[in-house]
């Protein structure tokens, strides 16, 4: 009887949090720049062997509707082994620079963005994935938003290009509830939740809080581990650019195998937050995950658990349906919210164990095995 008190409380305490944060998302006002403000931008896109990839990311940010002399795109190679720095020379504009990690200093995403860093030549730093596409507004929007607040840092939204596959739309409607919360959470100042591949701040605030030092040790975290450091110096001065044109497109993941690694990667930095509310948030969502593969597992024994288990998933789901279907909208991809419901099955599945191997192994990135 206690045990099913727990799982009643924790699941009542669920549903009451997705409906705050649905009732926040819908009252959220989309963002749009008063006026454009032409500051000059670095643009800082770390690349390991990023060959298919590269060129439509370099294409989409020359084609920006912002002052050609305002921007400067520096590309940091990862020591990559494909043909990426290749495409990148034959590049022959003079916004696009290319700086190399070289195999005697520390590699990595946040080493690769740090070297971006240091040779940047403005105070607005941007950072992208070498698999992005943009809106032709994109960077435009990014920094008016960023002076209309005078921010610090500027969070926005980012989504998986297409779904060919019910690989690729399981994860689009799992990205697109994080990038859902991540909206609520930093709009809200709730707490802090971003994406590297589209993140603004400025050098400055980067040199004020000594940079990725002291979370240096940790191969992800570029982002959000950062966002907390800068959060911490510059309170309240950390936005979401709630808009349209900055959203920007990402690949998913090509295979499950790819997707695992990559979502065990994001969960291995849960445990250096230092916010008490998002480790309280994520432990509660870990739980109400947990309970219905817990149930499901018991059904190998006695199938009255069975029972409970769909109970319980269906219930959840329906819980979550309305702000599923409010954050799909604004990203416009509502047309998979007929998924929604039978992707449970997998979604619980897939969190506790991401969860669990994200606290006690490594994972493999870009062909290189991190922890």
């Amino acid at each position: 009887m206690v045990v099913w008190l727990i799982i009643l409380v924790v699941l009542t305490v669920y549903l009451l949090l997705i409906m705050r944060a649905n009732s926040l998302f819908i009252r959220m006002k989309l963002y749009q720049p008063v006026q454009y403000v032409n500051s000059p931008v670095s643009i800082i896109i770390p690349a390991r062997n990023e060959e298919e990839n590269i060129g439509r990311c370099l294409d989409g940010l020359l084609a920006q509707e912002y002052p050609a002399g305002l921007m400067e795109i520096i590309v940091v190679d990862d020591l990559s082994d494909d043909r990426t720095v290749e495409i990148v020379k034959s590049y022959e504009d003079e916004r696009i620079r290319l700086i190399s990690i070289s195999a005697d200093e520390k590699y990595g995403k946040k080493s690769a963005v740090a070297k971006g860093i240091r040779s940047a030549q403005h105070e607005i730093i941007v950072t992208t994935d070498a698999d992005c596409s943009y809106n032709k507004t994109w960077l435009a929007t990014l920094v008016a938003c960023k002076e209309d607040r005078q921010a610090a840092m500027v969070a926005a939204p980012v989504v998986f290009r297409k779904e060919n596959s019910f690989l690729e739309i399981f994860q689009s409607l799992d990205f697109i509830s994080l990038q859902g919360i991540t909206a609520v959470a930093v709009s809200n100042k709730l707490f802090n939740m971003c994406n590297g591949a589209n993140l603004l701040y400025t050098k400055s605030a980067f040199e004020k809080v000594n940079g990725f030092e002291g979370i240096d040790q940790i191969a992800s975290g570029d982002d959000m581990l950062l966002m907390e450091k800068i959060e911490n110096v510059f309170p309240g001065q950390v936005t979401y650019c709630y808009a349209h044109a900055a959203i920007v497109e990402t690949n998913a993941a090509a295979s499950w195998k790819a997707f695992f690694q990559q979502r065990i990667r994001w969960a291995s930095k849960a445990k250096n937050y230092s916010s008490m509310l998002i480790k309280a948030t994520l432990l509660l969502v870990f739980s109400v995950n947990l309970v219905p593969v817990l149930l499901l597992l018991f059904g190998l024994f006695n199938s009255i658990y069975f029972k409970y288990y769909l109970i319980f998933l269906l219930i959840k789901a329906l819980g979550e349906l309305p702000f599923m279907l409010h954050a799909s909208m604004f990203f416009g991809k509502q047309r998979l919210i007929a998924w929604f419901i039978p992707s449970q099955i997998f979604h619980t599945i897939y969190t506790v164990i991401a969860a669990f191997f994200g606290m006690i192994t490594q994972y493999e990135w870009k062909g290189r095995m991190v922890k």
